[in-house]
């Protein structure tokens, strides 16, 4: 008798762990999905982007601000060919060099003023 309770229990446990193991990566889920990441608007993009690139160097706050119009321009255009991402990959990665690639020019260009 206390052998069948014994068998039982651990059976009983033996499949409530594996209820609660397939329960668990659905409520994993459930968190990732309310904590996905906010997408951010062009503008606080390119504030990042003109933190990041601002970090290493010393600049005025005149070129910090035409480097701020630079990317917050370049990161418009980004966003302008989103679309080609699944429609044409092969276009969208040559325009995104393209921008890459003028706005980089273009802080080369403020940064020897």
């Amino acid at each position: 008798m206390i052998m069948k309770k014994l068998v039982f229990s651990v059976l009983m446990m033996f499949f409530g762990l594996t209820i609660y193991a397939q329960n668990a990566p659905a409520q994993s889920v459930k968190q990732n999905a309310s904590t996905a990441k906010v997408i951010d608007t062009p503008e606080q993009e390119a504030k990042k982007l003109v933190d990041m690139l601002t970090q290493s160097g010393t600049y005025s706050d005149a070129q910090k601000k035409d480097i701020y119009a630079v990317a917050l321009n370049a990161v418009k255009q980004r966003k302008a060919i989103a679309s080609l991402r699944t429609t044409d990959p092969e276009g969208f990665a040559r325009k995104e060099m393209e921008i890459f690639t003028n706005m980089s020019q273009a802080i080369r260009d403020i940064e020897k003023q």
